[in-house]
């Protein structure tokens, strides 16, 4: 069972804080609309490997964040080159 937006926002953010992830609805302002949207996307992380490289069909998504799409019932489609949304299964 996949996790629900707030938990999966939680847990990336715990893991990854420089994905910023936050509600879908904050990128498109409106309310309806269901899904993740990774502010971050851009941005490096810690261990200095990027949240999302759109260049790359493997490995696009940073290991960390793959594992928790994978274990958790979402995944990952990009909106534009550098931007990353995730949707649930």
């Amino acid at each position: 069972m996949a996790l629900s937006e707030q938990a999966m926002i939680s847990k990336i953010n715990k893991a990854l804080p420089e994905a910023n992830a936050v509600p879908m609805a904050e990128f498109y302002g409106d309310p309806s609309r269901k899904g993740i949207w990774l502010r971050g996307s851009e941005e490096f992380a810690s261990d200095g490997l990027p949240i999302f490289n759109a260049g790359t069909i493997e490995d696009a998504l940073h290991p960390t964040l793959q594992a928790i799409v994978d274990d958790n019932g979402w995944y990952g489609e990009p909106y534009d080159g550098g931007t990353l949304m995730l949707y649930k299964v």
